[in-house]
């Protein structure tokens, strides 16, 4: 239920505006205009101020769900803490506008669908088991702050054994693959015999022809009704085939979730990138996301800039110091990259994420050309080590990345304060002192923990984070910590990862009652909810799910990444009301014309046909189901269309299906035969595919 209570505060100060629950007043105080906010909102009660400079287009400017009054994305006007009615003051333009408040009430959410809405956050898509198993689901005060059994969840899912994306491939590979304890933070497992050889590598041909691709062993591949190839995949899909079975399979699915985060921001793509196809090189650097999901960012920042994979499509792999006699000059592209989209971004910015502007009122910088000239001197005398033992036969990709200091500018370098590092000595901890000072240097920025914060917030919860939000999860970033949890280390992502997921902005259900609340939920994700939820088997003679080609169906794939720039962009605004508002939606970036097709399209092949090959769709590889949804659950509900639908509701779009929509719902299924358990097959198969065009599947709120 929603109502609207407008009260219109009169342009005129010539006298204040009487002060009720439901009013709003005004005051001059030292020539500012201010309006006087009315009592905190009630439970499950949404309270906005907004203002209009016509009376016909209003705009909210601040809101309270009963956790005191606070400015609504993008705005950030001054509001005083506490006290019976807060302030909030115009020093601008507050003479020019006319002010409302309006009110809207929601019933919330029973605890099965706010575990359910929790779970399509913090993971791949909620399961039945993972609902029933959650922690305090009978208990009455699940959903109150401090919100200690979604915090229990997040604890037990820290404490889980990290599902390693090199591990999982070397177990299944090469049965030449041993042990190495040495690198044993890079997951160098050998092979697992009880296993055998399920996944494609490369190894040298002794020939002289060099590296081939080995399959599936022949003797050990042969599925049910099908040919040893059934298990053959292109080679360049294996490391996508252990994604894929990572991110519907694995129990610690906040780690992956989280890792999948990371890769969208330290971003290297196959476009761009050299040999596609050596899965070992992919799946070791995604593993630095899987090992430090809940680590350090400082420890990325390290791991990737020393990632000859990073080096390689950055262009400072063999990056040398000038040599103006022959007119060499460092690579710069690093340099820019790790500040533009990596640490600080391109403008200065307050902890809430508000941009930090001059006396004229315009945006600051926070780097030029001539520091980006100065940092590419930094990032010179790396180099991948040579080829080795234990590996897949390429390029040594693996081991972070050799130091040639002879190659390095250790000239002394000012950095973005006006300091100065160096200089160094020609030695390899010259050159490690050299890039590690920059990387505190940026790891320290006060524009980092805003910056990441707010990206790491659109990917899991929603596109417009107040400023109030993103202050807090920043603030966990700077004190390691969350409210009391934590290392005490800045950059803990553990402390984070709990700041986005346990905010109050993120659990409150009150906030769907805000049109710029939410997010659309990424296509890829909405995939593996449909996957994870319906419990996808696979006839597979080793169970693996092989998804084909999504990248051309929904413009969204592991490893797919188009550019350095990931999928969609932080700040993208598509063309219509979001752009009127100034508000954001990154995944609007890939959701267009056909991709807004061809999802649901892929959804329908899925729930029908399963994971197979089709010219249009495209989901598989092969013209035969490589998987299926288990739908025997939903096939015994079906004879109550009423009951199906409010199953469907909990696992696709988590207790928030309209009134309107599910009488729709249940009418259409109640209009289909069902005597036959073929029939409640068939309705159920209906009713799945109807909720892939819902707008409360499509949308996260």
């Amino acid at each position: 239920m929603k109502t609207t209570l407008p009260v219109i505060a009169a342009l005129s100060l010539l006298a204040p505006l009487c002060q009720s629950e439901n009013e709003l007043g005004q005051t001059v105080s030292n020539g500012q205009f201010a309006v006087i906010l009315p009592s905190a909102a009630t439970s499950n009660q949404l309270r906005m101020v907004e203002w209009s400079t016509d009376l016909v287009n209003w705009e909210p400017v601040a809101r309270d769900y009963g956790f005191d009054w606070g400015n609504a994305f993008p705005h950030a006007l001054p509001i005083s803490t506490g006290g019976v009615h807060q302030v909030l003051s115009d020093p601008t333009s507050g003479m020019s506008r006319f002010y409302r408040v309006v009110s809207s009430a929601t019933s919330g959410l029973d605890n099965t669908n706010s575990v359910s809405r929790f779970l399509q956050q913090a993971t791949f898509g909620p399961t039945r088991s993972s609902i029933a198993g959650f922690p305090g689901l009978d208990d009455p005060n699940l959903n109150d702050p401090p919100y200690t059994n979604y915090l229990a969840w997040i604890d037990d899912q820290m404490a889980l054994p990290t599902n390693s994306h090199r591990a999982f491939w070397r177990e299944r590979s090469n049965p030449a693959f041993t042990n190495n304890p040495a690198n044993a933070p890079l997951y160098e497992i050998g092979h697992n015999t009880s296993i055998g050889q399920q996944l494609t590598y490369y190894w040298n041909n002794d020939d002289g022809n060099g590296s081939i691709p080995y399959k599936a062993d022949t003797n050990d591949a042969i599925a049910v009704g099908r040919k040893y190839n059934d298990v053959e995949f292109n080679t360049e899909n294996t490391k996508k085939i252990v994604w894929y079975q990572m991110a519907i399979t694995a129990e610690d699915q906040l780690r992956q979730r989280m890792a999948w985060a990371l890769s969208q921001i330290f971003v290297v793509g196959e476009n761009g990138s050299n040999q596609a196809s050596y899965t070992g090189r992919w799946v070791t650097y995604y593993d630095i996301f899987v090992r430090n999901a809940f680590g350090n960012f400082r420890d990325i920042l390290g791991e990737v800039t020393y990632s000859p994979h990073m080096g390689r499509y950055l262009t400072f792999d063999s990056n040398k110091k000038a040599d103006e006699s022959a007119g060499t000059f460092p690579d710069e592209n690093y340099a820019r990259e790790i500040m533009q989209l990596f640490t600080i971004g391109l403008w200065e910015l307050n902890q809430d994420g508000t941009p930090v502007l001059d006396a004229g009122g315009n945006l600051i910088p926070t780097y030029d050309n001539d520091d980006i000239t100065e940092f590419a001197k930094i990032f010179t005398g790396l180099k991948r080590h040579p080829k080795r033992g234990n590996t897949e036969n390429a390029d040594n990709y693996i081991d972070p990345s050799l130091i040639r200091p002879d190659w390095h500018d250790l000239s002394q370098k000012t950095l973005l304060d006006g300091s100065v590092q160096g200089p160094f000595p020609e030695t390899e901890q010259g050159v490690r002192d050299d890039i590690d000072g920059l990387l505190d240097h940026l790891h320290n920025h006060p524009n980092t923990p805003p910056f990441i914060a707010r990206i790491l917030i659109q990917r899991f919860t929603i596109s417009n984070p107040s400023p109030q939000y993103i202050f807090d999860v920043a603030q966990a970033f700077i004190d390691g910590t969350y409210t009391g949890e934590g290392s005490g280390i800045r950059g803990d992502l553990g402390a984070v990862a709990k700041a986005i997921l346990l905010h109050p902005e993120a659990r409150e259900t009150a906030l769907a009652n805000d049109a710029a609340h939410g997010k659309l939920h990424e296509p890829l994700i909405r995939l593996m909810n449909y996957a994870r939820a319906f419990e996808i088997t696979s006839p597979q003679t080793y169970g693996f799910f092989p998804f084909h080609d999504l990248a051309e169906v929904f413009a969204q794939s592991p490893y797919d990444y188009p550019s350095v720039f990931s999928f969609y962009l932080p700040d993208y605004q598509p063309i219509g009301p979001l752009l009127d508002r100034n508000l954001n939606a990154p995944e609007f970036q890939i959701h267009n014309d056909v991709t807004a097709l061809s999802l649901p399209n892929a959804l329908w092949w899925l729930v029908h046909e399963g994971i197979t090959r089709d010219l249009e769709v495209g989901i598989g590889q092969r013209w035969y189901s490589q998987g299926d949804l288990d739908l025997t659950h939903e096939t015994a509900l079906a004879a109550d269309a009423a009951a199906l639908i409010d199953h469907l509701d909990t696992m696709l779009t988590a207790g928030r299906l309209r009134a309107s929509n599910r009488a729709t719902l249940i009418g259409v299924v109640d209009a289909m035969p069902g005597g036959t358990e073929a029939e409640r097959a068939e309705r159920a198969r209906r009713a799945l595919w109807l909720f892939s065009m819902l707008p409360e599947f499509n949308v996260l709120y």
